[in-house]
């Protein structure tokens, strides 16, 4: 007999999971998978306006202060806190804009 599972016993132990976890257990999943996705988007992009200027990673990174493979992660979307982006953007010539979105309302924040 194989070690491994059909694709079938995979979905149907996926939806088991789920079934148990609580509404906020799901929308913390949701949220964190959004951050995840936000932070590699915003790496990307990044990474366009660094080749649009013709730089390359070392130099931003030594314009910035961090390392290469510092550089290489954030554009990757390993991006850990608000202020390393700004720098950054910033070195790009770039900026980085912050809002809050409640309800119908957009609210500029930084």
């Amino acid at each position: 007999m194989s070690e491994h599972s059909s694709w079938a016993d995979v979905k149907r132990r996926m939806h088991e999971a789920a079934s148990v976890a609580t509404d906020a257990e799901r929308e913390g999943r949701k949220q964190a998978a959004r951050t995840v996705t936000e932070a590699y988007v915003l790496g990307h992009h990044l990474r366009v306006i660094r080749e649009e200027q013709g730089l390359t990673q070392g130099q931003v990174a030594e314009s910035v202060g961090i390392s290469q493979a510092r550089v290489s992660q954030i554009e990757a979307g390993e991006i850990h806190n608000l202020e390393s982006m700004r720098t950054y953007a910033a070195a790009l010539g770039a900026r980085i804009k912050v809002s809050i979105e409640y309800g119908g309302r957009t609210v500029g924040a930084a």
